[in-house]
């Protein structure tokens, strides 16, 4: 049983206790009272007290009377009057008693946080691993992409290549540096990556695609209707990589990443 449902029950069995008491003897005293007077008025009304007015025994004669027609609501208007009392003072203790005992049992769940308890830390220490766990694996890691560049760059030119305005070099001059960084550029891939050609046919020769392909290593273009079997002329034969050997390890960053030193020449 909780807490606020046992004290709801404790408390009323109380109320009732003490108000039943409390009544009890309230109504035994407005009955000995209420005898008395009628006794009184009626030893009055009656002529055993000599030299009483006329009209003050009228008046006793109404009183006592109107004791007698009413002598039979002591009962329920003594009780009534106590039950609805003792309700209200019930429902007070209720309302006050389930307030302190919230606030009791928040301040106690605030309290004791999970280093309190072992089982708890252990749960919230692997819930923080795997939150970073997945927060890592949502996030690809750029260092493969920089170290390929750093390779390009070291050993064919590339980025140099790339950043360089050609506007200002004529045809053949472009021509010669293009065949210098093409070579630098293809031994470094044939070092590090290992290439593999989606489709081992010539470009322009006929292929047909079966059902079940896989859409991340061929692209259809065209007009495309229907399902597969689809027959189409190879445009680009497609490449995959099936080996990657990256001897430089570049540690993650969020900026400033060195894809090749500064070179300077210090004169003697």
């Amino acid at each position: 049983m909780g807490r606020k449902k046992a004290f709801t029950v404790q408390s009323l069995i109380l109320c009732l206790l003490f108000n039943g008491l409390m009544l009890g003897c309230l109504y035994w005293m407005a009955r000995q009272a209420f005898l008395g007077l009628h006794d009184g008025m009626a030893l009055v009304t009656g002529g055993g007290i000599e030299g009483v007015p006329d009209q003050v025994g009228v008046a006793f004669a109404g009183v006592g009377e109107f004791m007698d027609k009413n002598r039979a609501l002591l009962t329920p208007v003594v009780f009534g009057l106590g039950g609805l009392m003792t309700l209200a003072l019930w429902l007070c203790l209720l309302l006050a008693g389930r307030r302190l005992i919230g606030e009791e049992s928040g301040a106690a769940e605030k309290g004791a946080g999970p280093s309190d308890d072992p089982l708890k830390r252990e749960v919230k220490r692997l819930e923080k691993a795997l939150q970073a766990a997945r927060k890592a694996a949502s996030k690809p890691s750029p260092a493969p992409a920089i170290q390929i560049l750093s390779i390009l760059q070291r050993q064919g030119r590339l980025v140099d290549f790339l950043e360089e305005d050609l506007g200002v070099y004529e045809d053949g001059q472009i021509g010669a540096a293009v065949r210098s960084i093409h070579q630098g550029c293809k031994e470094a891939l044939a070092q590090n990556v290992g290439l593999e050609a989606v489709y081992g046919e010539e470009e322009g020769t006929e292929v047909t695609i079966k059902p079940g392909f896989d859409p991340q290593a061929v692209r259809l273009t065209g007009n495309v209707q229907g399902d597969p079997p689809f027959k189409g002329v190879l445009r680009h034969r497609g490449w995959r990589v099936v080996r990657m050997d990256l001897p430089l390890k570049s540690p993650d960053r969020e900026i400033d990443w060195i894809l090749a030193p500064a070179e300077v020449e210090i004169g003697e």
